[in-house]
């Protein structure tokens, strides 16, 4: 069988995280009791009232067959209006084009812009997808820096990797896995480099789970050059991770190639989950406890790394996640790789965490706080470093 790879290499391109938790699962299925700090799945069920929604929707055979590519118009109005009360911001429902999660939308959004020989300008760390869908591109990436010590962009790497030849730009705030936030000022610096040569898009799929303070968002911000696309979706503290509903904010130029894309590879995000989405957002407060909930285990997290001197923890300002920088500890004890170290900690602690290299951190390990036990596993991971 010929296979037309286009340069990628599958098997480095695992994302380790599904390497980890398929790990998790083997362990399970042997008997064994495992704390699972890899997959940004709350380990929370969705309130009843969203799944009696869901299943009022299945079983009534007119909403269940609804065929929309672009999304439910409901849907479409009801984020409209989610947004104006939010950001007190009139978006046009048409503007908002809803996909199974953000993963497709990412995908098409690349193949829109880019093509191969252009530049993609990426932070490090990156979310996995971000990485992948320029592989898919053919395109040429290039990075730009979050500083781990200050959790603030590096301004002097993001001027220095945009080129004449970047035709996207990506940015992601809160990051995943840092929990980093940009400000505001952060965000007008990025336009004043960019000045509209290439479209930015900001993954705000955690901007609901801000532990500090609220993360401004690009839709904030007044008389820009560029043009900002903005992605969410409902997996993360709406908790319909495995529902994959979500949406983007885009253009008027950009509405029909979006939804034609759609039209012949989609064809419609499964209305019944839609249906779901729609009475998810009439249930806010559920988002609140989410994000008090993982604010505490953050905070858990950093008060045990205190006493653990080779590892530093990454004080995360939002997001789903926890980075331990590891980098002392693994040169230490001659560990080559986060992947290495994750097995080692899985085999010894029972506790799946997730390799630093599947986000351009090859020393670190990123957790997720969605597990009833997180606590029970931070301290496990703190008596591994420690003993």
């Amino acid at each position: 069988m010929r296979l037309v790879n286009h340069g990628i290499n599958y098997f480095d391109n695992r994302f380790l995280m599904f390497v980890l938790d398929q790990m998790a699962y083997d362990y399970e299925k042997a008997g064994k009791e495992v704390i699972r700090l890899t997959l940004g799945k709350s380990e929370l069920p969705l309130h009843r009232d969203i799944v009696q929604a869901i299943i009022d929707a299945m079983t009534d055979f007119k909403r269940s067959s609804m065929v929309f590519p672009g999304g439910l118009p409901d849907l479409k109005v009801k984020l409209a209006e989610h947004y104006y009360k939010k950001h007190k911001l009139n978006i046009k429902p048409e503007n908002f084009i809803i996909s199974v999660g953000t993963s497709t939308i990412f995908r098409n959004l690349f193949y829109l812009f880019l093509e191969k020989g252009d530049e993609v300008l990426l932070p490090i760390p990156y979310y996995s997808l971000y990485h992948f869908s320029a592989l898919l591109s053919g395109a040429k990436i290039r990075y730009y820096n979050i500083d781990m010590n200050t959790m603030r962009l590096d301004k002097e790497s993001f001027k220095q990797n945009f080129t004449k030849d970047t035709k996207l730009v990506v940015i992601n705030s809160p990051g995943n896995p840092l929990g980093n936030i940009l400000t505001r000022e952060e965000l007008y610096f990025i336009d004043s480099v960019v000045k509209g040569q290439a479209p930015i898009i900001n993954d705000e799929v955690y901007d609901n789970v801000c532990f500090d303070e609220q993360s401004p968002s690009v839709i904030e911000l007044k008389d820009t050059e560029s043009v900002f696309i903005t992605t969410n979706s409902f997996s993360k503290a709406y908790r319909m991770y495995s529902r994959r509903v979500g949406w983007c904010i885009v253009p008027d130029e950009l509405v029909t190639p979006m939804t034609v894309i759609q039209h012949h590879t989609l064809l419609t995000t499964d209305p019944i989950c839609q249906f779901g989405a729609l009475k998810a957002l009439d249930y806010l407060d559920e988002v609140e406890h989410i994000r008090s909930l993982y604010k505490s285990r953050r905070d858990h997290t950093v008060e045990t790394f205190r006493r653990v001197p080779l590892v530093r923890a990454v004080p995360a300002e939002g997001s789903f996640y926890f980075t331990l920088d590891c980098e002392k500890f693994m040169k230490e004890r001659g560990i080559q790789s986060s992947l290495d170290l994750a097995t080692s900690i899985m085999e010894a602690t029972n506790v799946a965490t997730v390799p630093g290299s599947d986000f351009g951190l090859p020393y670190t390990l990123r957790l997720s706080y969605s597990s009833h036990r997180y606590n029970d596993g931070i301290d496990l991971l703190a008596d591994f470093f420690t003993k």
